[in-house]
């Protein structure tokens, strides 16, 4: 199993055109033959005007095999591509492997915070079994957890589900179970990055 997590970065402006379109055309043309959905949101603190999309493929070659199959397809390329793509400024592509089974969360929550964590070479084992432990506050749940395969390696990518931004609040960064996570951990760990997003109607997180 192989997971694609695509981010799209938008022309200002053209956020609102494009999640229309995912809306009301990526599913019911798509469905589940060409990938399986995991999550779809868009970003609200961080870099803005940006989606990010999780696909899941039985593998590398599955997930050929269906582009190929789905760029073929005149609806998708008509009703879709063709307003899609002006939209964008850019797309950027990770593979990545699950650490374990991804979560859906019980309930709505409020907002999702998607954490790259970039770590020294050959310790991204290591650092995902870190993250894995790493203290939530209560109204939180890990979502998923992946080491991504391309095209940087050595790269850990954590998805958090938070009921309230308070409960977010509750996790920043000097809180006390954080400081000792990363004082124990931070030796393994370049740098991480952090996006809090929003899921749009179609995502099967809500």
């Amino acid at each position: 199993m192989i997971h694609e997590y695509r981010t799209y970065t938008m022309h200002p402006g053209q956020l609102e055109a494009y999640l229309e379109l995912a809306e009301t055309k990526v599913q019911p043309i798509r469905q589940d033959k060409y990938g399986k959905l995991v999550g779809f949101w868009y970003s609200e603190f961080g870099r803005m005007h940006q989606v990010h999309h999780i696909w899941e493929y039985a593998s590398l070659d599955r997930r050929r095999d269906d582009r190929i199959e789905l760029f073929n397809r005149s609806d998708w390329m008509e009703q879709f591509i063709a307003g899609a793509w002006p939209t964008m400024q850019t797309q950027d592509v990770r593979f990545m492997n699950p650490t374990q089974a991804y979560v859906y969360p019980v309930g709505n929550h409020a907002l999702y915070e998607t954490r790259i964590y970039r770590t020294v070479v050959g310790r991204f084992k290591q650092v995902a079994a870190a993250v894995a432990q790493r203290p939530l506050a209560p109204g939180a749940t890990r979502v998923g957890l992946w080491a991504c395969e391309a095209p940087t390696p050595n790269e850990v990518c954590e998805i958090v589900a938070y009921r309230s931004f308070e409960d977010r609040l509750a996790d920043n960064i000097q809180a006390a179970g954080q400081r000792t996570w990363f004082r124990e951990h931070g030796a393994q760990i370049l740098e991480t990055h952090s996006t809090l997003l929003l899921p749009i109607g179609i995502s099967p997180v809500q």
